[in-house]
């Protein structure tokens, strides 16, 4: 039985505003040698205008389709870890388009502690600006109903609180050389 995954050149995280995608994905890129695409950094230096400032000036709708757009563009790329917005696979199909162009990982986190991270964050986040701890803790229970079962499609999905990078890669890496890597 061949249990390597399908789209080994291509690793995207998903989940949550706060669940340490960017920061997965260098851990991850790194030995890998791959690319990092984080697709709100791409979409600010694209476009040169801040996440928070798209969606002030220009709404969520366009947002959605620009996030949408660098994420077509970044699922071209080869040997990539890419870094999904928060919010990138819950529209236009986006998720069913990872599945079929990469390997996908859910970085799962429990509302409490993804309310603890971004009210702390340095970075102010278009959809949890000026929300007190308990606002964004009611916020992320609310948004994670609806986008949790688009998270779980993902290939693999794993707990963010406990994360084991190698655990991690056993299961998204199939070659053998490189994840050796991980054992040290």
């Amino acid at each position: 039985m061949n249990t390597q995954p399908l789209h080994q050149n291509k690793i995207v995280l998903v989940g949550f505003s706060g669940a340490g995608k960017s920061t997965v994905a260098k851990k991850i890129a790194r030995p890998l040698n791959f690319s990092v695409i984080d697709t709100d950094k791409i979409l600010e230096e694209k476009y040169k205008i801040s996440v928070y400032d798209t969606f002030e000036k220009y709404g969520e709708t366009v947002f959605r389709q620009l996030e949408y757009k660098i994420l077509v563009e970044a699922l071209q790329q080869e040997n990539v870890v890419i870094a999904t917005g928060g919010g990138a696979p819950c529209f236009f199909d986006a998720m069913k388009l990872i599945n079929e162009t990469a390997f996908s990982i859910y970085i799962e986190m429990s509302p409490k502690s993804l309310a603890q991270r971004l009210f702390r964050a340095k970075v102010t986040r278009p959809l949890t600006k000026n929300k007190t701890e308990k606002e964004l803790l009611d916020f992320v229970n609310e948004q994670l109903a609806v986008r949790a079962p688009i998270y779980k499609q993902a290939h693999l999905t794993v707990r963010g609180e406990d994360l084991n990078l190698d655990e991690l890669m056993r299961y998204a890496i199939s070659d053998n050389i490189k994840l050796e890597i991980f054992k040290s």
